[in-house]
């Protein structure tokens, strides 16, 4: 992990959200900015630990996960570049993490300090919109990810999770997943074993092929088909 000095004015990585905001806006931002990078495998920040920050992810990938019963880690989703995972802590009323985020690959994170982000909210009402609209896409996706594990058989589920990935994540039919058996496993709710085995019979029928981490897409209907059968 490594801290640098950053500049919301200059810098090329803004996201949509920020964009909206003037130049003296961004000079403020900028003021309760820090950017540090992250290997792959360091917690960017631990599920329950008090948050004061919130986080954007300027480049890499990240994953999101929160206890279950027994300790057991699940895995929520995958954020990119452009993300802004533990937005949800502006809830003044829990002002503790959520969930856990994890550098996937090596991540380059800015922490914007909570009160110079809610500030710049009730300032800017089209930037507060904006911030709620994430908010919303992110709650739609999480809750669209429920119901497919719930309703789904397993074929289902990681036809889901593969096009996820694909449409989502990578923006790409051909992708390093990022993740090992057992963390995409987790995703989807099943064994490493089963995650292993079904991406085996996917890659045998022509639907993907599965190298080492490198997944590629083939027949994006029928896995398409896959995922909608359930």
């Amino acid at each position: 992990m490594k801290n640098e000095n950053n500049s919301c004015v200059n810098c090329i990585l803004k996201s949509n959200i920020v964009s909206i905001l003037n130049q003296k806006e961004l000079c403020i931002l900028g003021e309760g900015c820090l950017k540090i990078v992250f290997k792959k495998g360091e917690t960017i920040f631990k599920e329950g630990t008090p948050s004061q920050s919130i986080a954007y992810i300027r480049s890499g990938f990240v994953k999101l996960s929160k206890k279950g019963t027994g300790g057991k880690d699940f895995i929520l989703s995958i954020a990119k570049q452009g993300s802004f995972p533990g937005i949800q802590n502006l809830n003044n009323k829990n002002r503790v993490n959520y969930f856990s985020v994890i550098a996937v690959t090596d991540s380059e994170v800015c922490f914007i300090d909570r009160t110079c982000f809610e500030n710049l909210l009730k300032q800017n009402g089209s930037f507060a919109i904006e911030v709620i609209s994430y908010i919303f896409d992110d709650e739609m996706n999480y809750f669209d990810r429920f119901l497919n594990n719930v309703q789904q058989q397993l074929p289902g589920r990681l036809a889901n999770a593969l096009l996820y990935f694909s449409r989502k994540v990578y923006s790409d039919n051909s992708f390093d997943l990022n993740l090992t058996k057992t963390e995409l496993g987790s995703l989807i709710g099943t064994s490493r074993e089963s995650v292993t085995r079904l991406l085996r019979e996917f890659h045998d029928i022509g639907i993907i092929k599965a190298e080492r981490n490198r997944i590629t897409i083939i027949d994006e209907n029928r896995l398409e088909e896959i995922k909608q059968k359930g």
